[in-house]
């Protein structure tokens, strides 16, 4: 193997476009031995040099990685070898159109290679970037690597937002249909007050069509239950068809879905919806984040800071600048912003960055639009309902909103107005309604937001909410829900019916070194009654070296609320019972047991409980193998007042195939066990393969011969012997990294690449296929036909013309092969009598070797 490395270390890194090496080298011919060596190495006295062909590489524009892709390298004259890209990938890429079509008379020299590379469109052209764009512009290729690096002026480049991706880059997929399962058995047997056994069988489908960009989903689950008698039900949870729509950044729904719920409450419905699909735009742009606007001397450097960090940088030239594309978040601390100038100046100013859920970027729009029929309440009801949200500028947010339904129209206006002092969100809505005997009900809800991270003490209060609510305000689901509940007599709950206020508060402080305080409560009232619903929680966390510990207090309060007929017209009935009030108070600790990255993880707590007893519980947890798909637990807990003990284990192992565990319980009076299996079947072109449990968006790997390579990241997942395997979850709009690993492949193949990116559409399934070489390793210790050694660093071609290695030391040649016969080809030179044909045969005896060892000699030939 030796002389494989050193081949590979006569691989210089190739310089293109007057770029100078970092320093000059020249290969001794008289250290090696032989004449023809000497024609073979002198093309590596030249950083620059690279031998013209196609090559898989890595594209990367600016140090940001763009595409993996073969690309054409021709020479463009005696010295150089240029990349051949076409005018269409430059502009897929940001350059300018003006600044391409001003340097459009650079041509392709003639005899290039036919334009078959993905990035390449009907004209390749190879001229040097330098000569393409002005002299602003260069290319730098890593043989080593297959690293080709993209330099282009900014001034060349559209502006566009960080992590964008491209529309035309998004992948609609291939056909497909799949189906989830998750299954799971568990049995019971106890002997307090009476003895049974009880046996529960459940099983979830998520099913799926993929044609083209329309996805037809169908969510369904079948329960069985066993206890004295037996019951199977079956249920049709959801079916529904979606299908993107990127000219208008929005995705359609058609069937049974869920409305969006981010200004009307959420309702499931069965109809048609469309609305805005913020996946589709850049993560720079998701979520509320300031404009900056500043103004720039010189060619200046700017800084974004927020709470002492650094979160962006940027070149700017001359003139007013805007940065548009800092990663939004809820709630923040303020930015400063400095402008560094070429000649050392330096100013700053501070922008606010405060923003409740409701915020919008500037610029920015949001609508939701849907009409059907309510599910799950009421009799099948039709309504509609329209939102739409749009961003002013950085302190404004506008809010809007309609609602309507058979005698109910709710209309909602509000925003957001961003200050210094924090954010403040107000939508107020209007509702009129036909309710309980035909009465009319009108009212209106105000409802408030704020948020605002105070920087001198680190607090941040996250959200606080206050809600009001007239007492003739109805939302639409407890209107349908009283109506159905009045007619047929049947019982009505509802946690917002007649509800009048409502206050939510997070807050977080942070100590520093010594941790951490949170508070979270909530609190209702009603107009039916003098109850109210509480929660309040209470907390500090911290850590001593790996100990981490938190200590919380926590109240729940909570009323009952029904339906009732007493025999003459139904009424509601308020109870309050004060045994709904829990206090609890809890103490946990946990910590690694050990250094290792395997080490068992220990946690235990200590809670006690206002209605009576102290429960401690401790558990320990962890993984057995060094891919971390067999996980472990084991726990035990104790109740000092019932003076009852209990314990249990469970065990959890990620196949290629599935995902399967079980675990087994036993305390006073009862034991427990039960098991599970979760996975995913998909069905293609070329068969059925099956694989982890997958979600809405995933990948199917062809990679013909390479069985048993892992997946990565792909929670256990390896090719089968039919050459498939199942990426489980994949970003959508987004780049993702799909790679193998050839741990576990099969001997008598090698993966030729191992990595590629892919941009899905939401719920795509993506196709990625990876090129193998499958056949016999040999090491092969050639001569020529005067026996000499072949020169040292020689290309080594199969029959179809394509480098598969270099002749190394002591004039020895690695290669895959597919058939026990054949013959490779040896170029070291231009001229025809600069190559040989190098004939190998082995027998069955030795073709399942692992390395075949070969002598060969080559026979002279014309160069390929």
């Amino acid at each position: 193997m030796a002389a494989l490395l050193t081949a590979c270390c006569l691989s210089p890194t190739a310089w293109s476009d007057e770029q100078q090496p970092p320093s000059s080298y020249s290969f001794d011919d008289e250290l090696t031995l032989g004449q023809r060596a000497k024609a073979s190495l002198s093309r590596f006295n030249r950083a620059k040099a690279i031998e013209p062909g196609r090559y898989q590489v890595d594209i990367y524009l600016n140090n940001n990685f763009v595409t993996r892709s073969v690309v054409d390298f021709q020479s463009v004259n005696d010295a150089d070898v240029a990349p051949c890209l076409s005018d269409q990938f430059l502009l897929d890429a940001g350059v300018k159109p003006n600044r391409l079509n001003d340097h459009a008379s650079a041509k392709t020299p003639p005899g290039a290679l036919p334009p078959e590379a993905t990035l390449q469109a009907a004209q390749p052209n190879c001229a040097p970037l330098s000569q393409r764009l002005g002299g602003v512009a260069s290319s730098r290729f890593d043989l080593s690597r297959l690293r080709l690096d993209i330099s282009i002026a900014q001034s060349l480049m559209t502006q566009v937002p960080r992590d964008h991706v491209a529309p035309s880059d998004w992948d609609a997929g291939d056909s497909m249909a799949f189906f989830n399962y998750n299954t799971n058995y568990y049995h019971s047997a106890y002997s307090s007050g009476r003895t049974g056994n009880s046996d529960n069988a459940y099983l979830g489908l998520n099913s799926g069509i993929n044609l083209g960009l329309w996805r037809l989903r169908q969510q369904s689950s079948a329960r069985y239950t066993s206890s004295g008698e037996s019951r199977t039900d079956w249920s049709n949870l959801r079916t529904y068809a979606q299908r993107a729509l990127p000219a208008l950044d929005s995705e359609m729904t058609l069937g049974e879905s869920f409305t969006a719920g981010d200004l009307f409450a959420s309702m499931a419905f069965r109809g048609v919806q469309l609305g805005t699909d913020d996946r589709m735009q850049a993560e720079s742009l998701r979520g509320y984040a300031p404009q900056v606007r500043g103004i720039a001397a010189t060619n200046a450097r700017v800084l974004v800071k927020q709470n002492g960090r650094t979160i962006y940088e940027t070149n700017v030239a001359p003139g007013a600048f805007i940065i548009d594309d800092l990663y939004g978040t809820s709630y923040q601390g303020d930015l400063e912003v400095e402008v560094i100038e070429a000649d050392g100046r330096l100013s700053s100013f501070t922008v606010p960055f405060t923003a409740v859920p409701d915020s919008m970027r500037p610029g920015a729009s949001r609508y939701n639009a849907t009409l059907g029929q309510a599910r799950d309440i009421g009799a099948n009801d039709l309504f509609a309902d329209l939102t739409y949200q749009h961003g002013l500028n950085n302190n404004l947010t506008l809010n809007s909103g309609v609602r309507i339904a058979d005698d109910y129209l709710a209309l909602l206006a509000g925003g957001v107005l961003a200050t210094a002092y924090g954010a403040f969100g107000l939508n107020s809505t209007f509702s009129t309604a036909r309710i309980e005997n035909d009465q009319r009900s009108s009212g209106w809800r105000l409802q408030s937001t704020y948020s605002k991270t105070f920087q001198p003490t680190s607090t941040t209060v996250s959200l606080a909410g206050y809600r009001y609510s007239t007492e003739g305000y109805r939302d639409l689901s407890d209107v349908f829900g009283v109506r159905k509940s009045f007619k047929n007599n049947q019982t009505w709950s509802s946690g917002s019916y007649q509800q009048r206020t409502q206050l939510t508060a997070n807050i977080n402080q942070s100590l520093g070194d010594f941790g951490q305080f949170y508070l979270s409560a909530s609190t209702s009232d009603y107009y039916s009654d003098n109850s109210r619903d509480t929660q309040l929680q209470l907390g500090y966390s911290n850590n001593w070296r790996q100990l981490n510990y938190n200590l919380s207090v926590s109240r729940q309060e909570s009323r009952q609320t029904q339906l009732s007929d007493d025999g003459q017209q139904p009424q509601y009935v308020y109870s309050r019972n004060t045994n709904n009030r829990t206090n609890l108070l809890m103490l946990s600790l946990s910590m690694p047991l050990g250094s290792s990255p395997r080490s068992p993880y220990l946690f235990s707590s200590v809670t006690r409980n206002s209605a009576g007893g102290n429960t401690y519980q401790s558990s320990i947890s962890g993984t057995l193998d060094e891919a971390q798909n067999l996980s472990y637990g084991v726990d035990a807990s104790r109740n000092d007042q019932d003076k009852v003990t209990s314990w249990g284990g469970s065990l959890q192992q990620r196949r290629p195939l599935a995902t399967i565990g079980g675990n087994f319980s036993k305390g006073k009076n009862y034991w427990q066990a039960s098991a599970n299996a979760r996975g995913s079947a998909v069905l293609h072109s070329d068969g059925l393969t099956l694989g982890p449990y997958l979600s809405d968006t995933f990948g199917l790997i062809e990679a013909k011969g390479a069985s048993g390579a892992e997946v990565r990241n792909g929670q256990g997942a390896t090719i089968n012997p039919d050459g498939y395997a199942l990426i489980p979850s994949l970003s959508a709009y987004r780049y993702n990294d799909i790679g193998l690993n050839s741990t576990g492949i099969n001997r008598n193949a090698e993966l030729q690449d191992n990595q590629r990116r892919v941009a899905p559409y939401a719920g795509a399934a993506v196709k990625v296929q990876f090129r193998t070489l499958v056949g016999h390793a040999l090491l092969i210790k050639a001569t020529h036909a005067d026996g000499e050694p072949l020169p040292l660093g020689a290309n080594v071609m199969d029959d179809q013309g394509n480098v598969i290695g270099m002749v190394g030391q002591a004039s020895q040649i690695y290669a895959r092969v597919a058939d026990r016969q054949g013959a490779l080809h040896i170029k070291w030179g231009d001229d025809p009598d600069h190559g040989c044909d190098l004939r190998y045969e082995f027998t069955d005896s030795v073709a399942e070797q692992a390395l075949i060892r070969l002598n060969a000699t080559c026979q002279q030939g014309p160069a390929i």
